[in-house]
This record gives C-alpha cells, sequence and structure tokens, in this order.
C-alpha cells in the first residue's frame, strides 16, 4: 500500500505533475504566510499520521521486522517524496526515483534473518 501512496506523489504523469507544481507553490506560500503555514501543517501532520499507521499495522502484522522504529521508518518514507522535486527538475529520472522506492521497500519489508 505504501508504493501507491508515494508514487501518487510523484509527478509521474500530466495531471500527477500539475498537482506537484501546485503542492510546491503552496507548501513555499505556506513559509510566508502563517496562518496556511499552520493549515499545510495540519495536513502533513495528517499525512505523516496514516503512514505511521500503515508501518505500525506491518509491524504488527509481521511484515517487516520487529526490531524496525517505526517513526523513523515513517520519515524515511516520507523522505522519499522529496523525488517530487527532484524529477521536477531534471535532476533524477522517474525510473530511478521508482528504483529508489521499491528498493526502500524491498529492504523495509525484508523478513528478519
Amino acid at each position: 500500500m505504501l508504493r501507491p501512496v508515494l508514487t501518487e506523489m510523484l509527478p509521474l504523469r500530466p495531471d500527477a505533475r500539475a498537482t506537484s507544481r501546485m503542492n510546491a507553490a503552496y507548501v513555499l506560500e505556506a513559509m510566508h504566510d502563517p496562518t496556511l503555514q499552520r493549515q499545510v501543517g495540519i495536513g502533513l501532520r495528517e499525512g505523516r499520521a496514516m503512514v505511521g499507521r500503515l508501518i505500525r499495522q506491518a509491524l504488527e502484522d509481521g511484515h517487516m521486522p520487529a526490531d524496525r522504529d517505526p517513526d523513523i521508518e515513517t520519515d524515511l518514507i516520507l523522505a522519499l517524496t522529496g523525488f517530487a522535486t527532484l524529477i521536477e527538475l531534471d535532476v533524477v529520472e522517474p525510473q530511478a526515483a521508482l528504483a529508489a522506492i521499491d528498493q526502500h521497500l524491498d529492504r523495509l519489508f525484508r523478513p528478519a534473518a
């Protein structure tokens, strides 16, 4: 479930590119507008909480090694959304970003040794 969540945030299709650019503009504006900053913060915290719930559920269900820290894993998943900017600015090719996401998720969900 995390892969679709992550890939939907990436500018891989024309409509997703428009959304990505709109999100970037919204976040930049929020850095200068305290009211908007609070609103954006609420949305981002809700998104982080949703990812955290998915990670915790995967841990509880035994889909990842029990020694994983759910807060760190949540933050690492969120860090992968940074590929949106890198793709937009032609720093990273979309296929490379997808490969990195897939490799991270494969490592995260690798059974305990």
